[in-house]
């Protein structure tokens, strides 16, 4: 017969013999059981027996082992939340104000004792000052307001201390930059140098690697500048108390004056922005008559007919107030003030932009095997250098005789160009070739610009060779790199390009070439405008520079130096 285990089970009313499950419990009043003895009655009713209790009951007691798992209630309560918890402001050309949000989502109300961190120049309002009473889970806005005055470089933690020993903190950050609204003599111009840095790696056979090591070469503006009666005085005095501050200065040959007026508090500015240099995220100046009527904006987007503003503007701008690009930049040294009166002086002032100055790179697009052609035609009223040098190395005792070795075996060629520019787009384009160029980085095909060959015999258009006059070239060149490639240039226009193989004299008077391809057409020596001869180049120097002779509507002028590259090892 099976065996079968259990337990009786009774039920909790009637006949049960336990005192605590009787009817008993309905002569007491309701039970707190949040009470520290469970079950305890509050109140026993009129005329009732007391309840006896055997509480606690433990029955094969054990210890149960865990951990509090976070929730909800954890992420967000019993502390004091900031938004926003760090604030960037960039450049601070103008008064700058933000909201600041805090949220009290203690269960109890909290009181703010006090905001520190509060350096010269920031302010804080919208609540009454501390100590305040922070009502429990709600929310106060506080304006946040930076000024341009105080240290030029911002950054500081603003905290709101509470009673309890908790804080919020905002992290603010900025550049406080000063407007300098002087402007320049232009009897003189103003010199953009444009400063680039390239490592090369030269071999003795001139054989050469070169690395570019700035993403975008410096930037400096410099010029002459007169101050007279009010605004020499405020030409010293801003000199002495803030000649090290970065300054927002205007990129005067950019200058243009505007065609309608710009009432206060609008966020456009329309004008002419094509091939200047404003830029998204940069700034921009408005200029009144005097030194003392300026406005710096920041531009939020750049439009084809304006400026899209950050902010709005604070001042109203007649018909004919100047607006420049502005950069933010640092004198690279003291002016040196000229008194030319009591009410007049004159300052030599030169500014190093401190900020990127990004510029879209262009190189030419014509090609010669595979490599662009600066083929642009420099200006000759101004006498030009064009120079070799060869890489000699020289070992001397002195006793004997020193020995000199070319150790490359070729000269290289050295050469100078001086170009004028009319106009915003021409100027922009020559600024696109300097970036292009990255410093001594790049190359281009570069030729002499001058009559070297002379045709003296018709070539068609099938013919692999030409007949010059006898200059030379068989005997001290013939085929070498650095006087092989040729650039034909017609009275029509034409360009035609291509590489002398080898010559031969013919007579005392002429001799032949080999060309590596056709010509392709008919030439007459009539019709040859010039043969020039072509070599490979780049910059001899990482600083160029362009000189403004009035603003971008006007004139500039560029010089620069090309140095020969070998071109017969790749």
């Amino acid at each position: 017969m099976a065996v079968l285990s259990g337990q009786s089970v009774c039920p909790i009313q009637g006949g049960i013999d336990n005192p605590n499950l009787t009817t008993d419990h309905w002569s007491f009043a309701w039970v707190n059981q949040f009470d520290p003895s469970p079950f305890g009655s509050e109140a026993q009713r009129t005329g009732q027996a007391s309840l006896t209790t055997h509480w606690p009951v433990e029955a094969n007691g054990r210890q149960l082992v865990g951990q509090r798992m976070r929730a909800h209630l954890d992420d967000w309560y019993y502390r004091i939340h900031i938004n926003p918890q760090q604030l960037d402001l960039g450049n601070v050309v103008s008064t700058q104000t933000s909201p600041v949000y805090l949220w009290n989502s203690f269960l109890e109300p909290r009181t703010l004792s006090g905001i520190t961190g509060l350096d010269e120049g920031i302010e804080v309002s919208g609540q009454p000052d501390p100590p305040l009473l922070f009502p429990a889970l709600q929310e106060l806005v506080w304006q946040l307001t930076v000024t341009p005055d105080g240290q030029p470089v911002l950054d500081t933690v603003i905290a709101w201390e509470f009673d309890n020993g908790r804080s919020a903190g905002l992290r603010v950050t900025a550049n406080r930059i000063i407007a300098w609204t002087f402007v320049p003599d232009w009897g003189d111009g103003i010199r953009e140098t444009l400063t680039a840095a390239t490592d090369i790696l030269q071999s003795e056979s001139a054989v050469s690697q070169r690395r570019q090591l700035r993403l975008a070469p410096r930037r400096e503006l410099s010029g002459p500048m007169y101050a007279e009666g009010r605004e020499r005085q405020l030409l010293e005095l801003s000199l002495f108390g803030w000649s090290d501050r970065i300054w927002s200065i205007p990129v005067w040959p950019d200058i243009q004056l505007l065609q309608v007026g710009v009432p206060a508090e609008v966020d456009f500015i329309p004008c002419s922005t094509a091939h200047l240099d404003f830029h998204a995220g940069g700034m921009a100046m408005l200029r009144g008559k005097d030194a003392f009527t300026s406005e710096t904006v920041e531009v939020l987007d750049l439009l084809s007919d304006g400026l899209q503003l950050k902010r709005n503007t604070q001042l109203s701008w007649p018909t004919g107030s100047r607006l420049y690009p502005a950069r933010a930049a640092q004198l690279l040294e003291e002016p040196t003030l000229t008194k030319l009166t009591d009410r007049l002086v004159e300052a030599e002032v030169r500014f190093l932009v401190v900020e990127a100055c990004d510029w879209p790179e262009w190189l030419p697009t014509t090609l010669y095997r595979g490599r662009p052609v600066w083929d642009r035609r420099p200006d000759d009223t101004d006498d030009l250098a064009h120079a070799s040098e060869r890489l000699r190395s020289t070992f001397d005792t002195g006793l004997a005789q020193p020995l000199i070795t070319d150790a490359a075996r070729r000269p290289l060629q050295v050469f100078g160009q001086r170009h004028f520019d009319l106009g915003r787009e021409a100027r922009a384009r020559v600024r696109s070739f300097i970036y292009g160029m990255r410093g001594r980085q790049k190359v281009v095909w570069v030729p002499t610009n001058m009559a070297d060959l002379s045709l003296v015999a018709p070539a068609s258009s099938v013919a692999s060779t030409l007949d010059f006059e006898n200059v030379g070239y068989t005997r001290f060149s013939n085929g070498r790199p650095g006087r092989r490639d040729i650039r034909i240039e017609l009275w029509d226009g034409t360009v035609i390009m291509r590489r002398l193989l080898g010559g031969t004299e013919l007579s005392a008077d002429v001799e032949r070439v080999a060309l590596d391809a056709a010509l392709g057409v008919d030439v007459q020596p009539h019709q040859v405008a010039r043969i020039s001869w072509m070599v490979l180049c780049r910059f001899a120097a990482d600083t160029q520079e362009i000189e403004h002779m009035t603003d971008s509507e006007g004139v500039a002028v560029w010089a620069t130096l090309f140095r020969e590259e070998r071109d017969d090892e790749f």
